[in-house]
């Protein structure tokens, strides 16, 4: 079945809009701001011993490996939550996370998808710098891959091999659907912008972390589950293995 652009917004929505949206959304909001407060923290240290006077608000500050282990514990926790959340938008939980969520796999699953993030970051990066379009091309033939991980447990190989043939014949679809993702990513964009402005003026840069953290938290998971509606639209047929 073709992909229905508006069913799927509406379907991702609905999921998020629930009490296991509310939990994830909640729970995304302070991994994100204790991450960005690390990296503020480590990107100052970094500019200070480059000379270079631009410090980033910080609600506190922190010895710089003290930051850099934050980032990458907060790191690698988003990566689980991440985890955790396809599962629950893909099964359309929306009062309790079942608690196989939580643990099934989890040590395969969370490993996979972030080198398949990395991977198909760089891959994107590539084709981004050969004149724009191979890099949407492969953004949208690859966004189903943190399902395939999340899932079905497939390594990220597969993932990518699989989310690249479920994208097949629905690439346009998919494109339409991210642009409207992406266009309420760049209004929450607009809005954390100017909130950062007045916070900056009024003398309160220390809570621009957090407000970062509630700003891209919800467009987040508003896009895990569409992403999840989406594929549970399309629903991968029995030679998706195969190229």
């Amino acid at each position: 079945m073709p992909l229905q652009i508006g069913a799927a917004l509406k379907s991702g929505g609905y999921r998020l809009a629930s009490r296991t949206g509310a939990l994830l959304t909640v729970s995304y909001v302070v991994l994100y701001a204790a991450y960005q407060t690390g990296y503020n923290v480590a990107l100052n240290a970094l500019y200070a011993r480059l000379g270079v006077d631009a410090a980033l608000a910080v609600p506190f500050t922190l010895p710089t490996p003290v930051a850099g282990a934050v980032v990458a514990v907060c790191l690698l926790a988003l990566s689980y939550l991440s985890v955790v959340a396809i599962r629950t938008f893909v099964a359309g939980e929306r009062d309790t996370v079942p608690g196989e969520f939580y643990t099934e796999g989890v040590v395969w699953a969370v490993p996979n998808l972030f080198v398949g993030g990395l991977v198909t970051m760089g891959l994107m990066t590539i084709g981004f710098a050969l004149l724009f379009v191979p890099g949407v091309f492969l953004l949208v033939s690859f966004v189903f891959m943190p399902m395939y991980v999340a899932v079905e447990g497939d390594n990220f190989v597969t993932a990518l091999r699989r989310s690249w043939v479920l994208a097949r014949g629905d690439r346009w679809s998919i494109l339409g659907l991210g642009l409207v993702v992406v266009a309420i990513g760049g209004a929450a964009g607009v809005v954390f912008g100017v909130v950062n402005v007045a916070a900056t003026f009024a003398g309160y840069q220390a809570v621009v972390p957090l407000v970062a953290a509630l700003v891209v938290s919800p467009v987040t998971m508003y896009n895990l589950a569409t992403v999840a509606a989406a594929f549970e639209q399309l629903d991968a047929p029995p030679n998706a293995e195969a190229l």
